[in-house]
């Protein structure tokens, strides 16, 4: 139990009672949308002051907060902003000492949106009030991004459809979704870069290593075509999400790129800040330790 909070007055079953409901119905009135996880915290926290921990902080400067939603009340526009790229919903909950506006998910989780955009203090409200006051450092909310360097052959076209190959086969084992085809997205080298072929190739059925062989002869043949041959192209080989994939699983995708001048052959896997919680997260994360695995390398 936390020190900080208890001296704040907080108890375990603590229950705010109409002081609370009568901050939330203030804030409903300017647009925010009360849901169970919010009616909770705001139940069991309102009318707090918590100060920050007296040693100063662990990790950062700790911060004391006033939790009551209507502190928060002129930030509902941005809130709601917040909550439709994360994909949750958010419910004002206060605001911090250095006068950051705190809410509530879904999820039950505390964030605040400070300096850089949403941070994450806790995965519960007491958590992230322990974390707040005792300096404990936030996680900042990004779109997920993983890179693996392609080492070996992985500057040609071959060795590019092998890889966004693994990638169907990882996405598909973490439960994300099956993908259908791989999108080949061929950019001239010289001059201003013009992009020669931008088409999908759809997946022949049967196992994943007898589609690399026709794919790649394929994709090589429409490059010639178009008056662009693959080794003096950068190749973007794209795996997404089919139709009909929903939720934040449907950001979800990899692209190896091979035969750039920037940051080298790799691959990288990616989706929205949506899909930094729940089920699409914990299957992101379980497709990053598979394709470190595989790429013999730490994700950049």
């Amino acid at each position: 139990m936390s020190d900080v909070l208890t001296e704040a007055g907080w108890r375990p079953g603590r229950d705010a009672g109409d002081p609370a409901m009568l901050a939330v119905l203030v804030v409903v009135t300017v647009g925010a949308e009360l849901f169970p996880a919010a009616d909770r915290a705001v139940r069991e926290f309102h009318g707090l002051h918590v100060l920050p921990a007296a040693d100063g902080g662990r990790e950062v400067a700790a911060l004391g907060a006033v939790i009551d939603p209507r502190e928060a009340r002129f930030d509902v526009p941005a809130l709601n902003r917040l909550a439709h790229s994360l994909g949750a919903r958010l419910f004002p909950f206060g605001r911090t000492d250095t006068d950051a506006p705190l809410a509530v998910d879904e999820h039950g989780r505390l964030l605040m949106l400070g300096p850089g955009g949403p941070w994450l203090l806790g995965e519960t409200v007491h958590a992230g009030l322990t974390a707040l006051t005792s300096g404990i450092a936030p996680v900042r909310l990004r779109p997920p991004r993983w890179r693996f360097p392609l080492s070996g052959g992985g500057n040609d076209l071959g060795a590019a459809v092998r890889a966004a190959l693994v990638a169907v086969y990882v996405l598909h084992s973490a439960g994300l979704f099956g993908a259908r085809a791989l999108h080949l997205r061929a950019t001239t080298l010289r001059g201003i870069g013009v992009v020669a072929v931008d088409e999908e190739f759809p997946l022949r059925p049967g196992a994943l290593e007898d589609n690399a062989e026709p794919l790649a002869a394929a994709m090589a043949d429409r490059c010639e075509a178009a008056g662009a041959r693959p080794g003096a192209c950068e190749l973007t080989l794209t795996v997404s999400a089919p139709p009909g994939t929903e939720g934040p699983a449907a950001t979800a995708a990899c692209a190896v790129t091979v035969g750039g001048e920037t940051e080298g052959p790799g691959l990288t896997l990616s989706a929205a800040l949506s899909a930094t919680s729940g089920p699409t997260a914990k299957a992101l994360d379980a497709c990053a330790r598979a394709l470190a695995d595989w790429a013999g390398s730490p994700a950049s």
